[in-house]
């Protein structure tokens, strides 16, 4: 599913779904010299999402 970046910092990646839901994942699952506003494939049905959560903003 096509995400976009909201936020980086040293660990982790905040990314904006699709449909709206913003979720948490590891720097290494993103492609490297990703940045903000970049738009970037993220596999949900991965075994390697498992561990990442979902953050409510709102």
């Amino acid at each position: 599913m096509l995400a976009k970046i909201v936020d980086i910092n040293f660990t982790d990646a905040f990314v904006s779904l699709l449909d709206g839901t913003i979720i948490d994942i590891g720097i290494p699952h993103i492609p490297p010299g990703a940045k903000i506003g970049d738009t970037i494939n993220v596999e949900l049905g991965s075994t390697r999402m498992i561990n990442h959560r979902l953050v409510d903003f709102f």
